[in-house]
């Protein structure tokens, strides 16, 4: 168990680096801003940040001396155990952990459990070593089980925003607002909103606006409509208003994208 702050930084001059780790790293930041490169590949580093180290990779752990890393860490093997009757053999392991190289999980428990664990390590009580392990594992399955819940949250967003795209894409010609959107999915309208953009990429009305330029252009060249009736049918009451909204839109106005 390590407790990482200023002093440590200060030996290191605000940069770690392991060539090739030996040991398997989970850390907690509670504090601190900076970066982790793990084999090439960069991760953002900050309070509520969980990160974890599989051995035989190459580590190069940076900070500011502004802001630098505040983390607990738990540093441990791996073993495969194999029983053959009476007999067992064990094994060094680099299996990486089930979860992700960095997590986001600002106020979570867990945090808080990473904490008691370095104190119960070095309180070297009687019995320590023991509740330490024991307190790792109970550690990695509470984090088995809040990256489980955060999976499940995200599946169900995503099942909404689905369900967001299919209404639109079916009720596009009536009036749309983002709080007939919102209540159909059963959110707040700010939540809806930076759900959908996140989820979408563009805002709730940017799409209802694309689904019905798109039935325009094939309106426009698939018929002889008048543009005002063309307009009316997808949802604009003002030919006008529409006129600028695709021109906007397709860079030409609906006369010359029929030409």
């Amino acid at each position: 168990m390590v407790h990482r702050t200023v002093d440590f930084w200060e030996g290191t001059d605000y940069c770690a680096v392991r060539p090739s780790t030996n040991v398997y790293n989970l850390a907690f930041i509670y504090e601190g801003e900076g970066t982790l490169n793990l084999n090439g590949e960069s991760y953002e580093l900050g309070p509520g940040c969980i990160f974890h180290v599989s051995p035989g990779m190459r580590m190069e752990l940076k900070c500011s001396r502004d802001k630098p890393l505040h983390y607990f860490g738990v540093h441990f093997h791996q073993l495969r155990v194999q029983w053959e009757g009476s007999e067992v053999q064990t094994t060094v392991t680099v299996t990486p952990l089930p979860l992700a190289r960095m997590l986001y999980l600002p106020g979570h428990s867990v945090h808080g459990q990473a904490a008691e664990l370095y104190d119960g390590w070095h309180s070297k009580s009687p019995g320590y070593e023991w509740q330490t392990k024991l307190g790792l594992f109970q550690l990695l399955d509470e984090l088995c089980s809040a990256v489980i819940e955060v999976r499940t949250r995200e599946e169900s967003s995503y099942r909404a925003m689905d369900n967001s795209v299919k209404y639109i894409r079916q009720h596009y010609a009536e009036p749309i607002s983002r709080e007939v959107l919102a209540e159909h999915v059963s959110l707040s309208v700010s939540h809806y909103s930076a759900l959908f953009k996140k989820v979408i990429g563009i805002s709730p009305l940017q799409f209802v606006e694309k689904v019905r330029i798109d039935h325009a252009k094939t309106m426009l060249t698939g018929s002889s409509k008048p543009i005002s009736e063309i307009a009316r049918e997808i949802g604009y009451n003002d030919p006008l208003y529409f006129t600028r909204v695709f021109t906007k839109v397709t860079g030409m106005a609906p006369r010359e994208y029929r030409g």
